[in-house]
């Protein structure tokens, strides 16, 4: 798995580049949700992201068919956003003894990768539009954007639901 960019010369390469750095980045999150579901210890956080890790796994595979249609084999391109990303994750659940202050973490860990993975689908979608692909590349990028925005929307939603308030009220002064 290639961690540096040696020389991108056209709109098709840098694509190609995001786009394994995206594939890296949904094949480590199918993981780190796993991890994070049998962590959390709020049920309705817990099954959110079993079930967001579950929805990872079909955005891994429509990233393969995205490659296929490029005629590329799938690629993985590490990317140090999500290497940071997972760093402070183990870090802060090694700081964090509370379960519930380590869900809180969770939920912020959550919304920062959705926010991250929005972004880049968008550029994806830009840059496919761009060079003129057709729908068999594009339709799985807005496919996974749409999920990822849904998941984004689920933890907001979860951040004041009325079972969170009791939470925000032990942890907040």
């Amino acid at each position: 798995m290639e961690t540096t960019v040696d020389h991108i010369d056209d709109l098709e390469e840098l694509f190609h580049h995001k786009l394994a750095q995206q594939y890296y980045v949904e094949q480590e999150l199918v993981e780190t949700l796993d991890e994070m579901a049998i962590n959390a210890t709020n049920d309705q956080m817990s099954e959110g992201f079993a079930d967001h890790r579950d929805e990872t796994r079909t955005q891994v595979q429509r990233l393969e068919e995205v490659f296929a249609e490029l005629d590329r084999p799938a690629e993985r391109r590490k990317t140090p956003i999500l290497d940071a990303l997972e760093e402070e994750r183990h870090a802060l659940e090694d700081a964090i003894d509370d379960d519930d202050l380590l869900d809180m973490a969770y939920m912020n860990a959550g919304m920062m990768t959705e926010r991250i993975e929005m972004t880049a689908y968008e550029g994806l979608s830009m840059m496919a539009t761009q060079i003129g692909y057709d729908d068999e590349i594009s339709k799985p990028l807005e496919s996974n954007y749409d999920e990822e925005k849904s998941a984004y929307r689920e933890l907001d939603a979860m951040a004041t639901a009325s079972d969170m308030k009791s939470l925000w009220d032990r942890l907040t002064p």
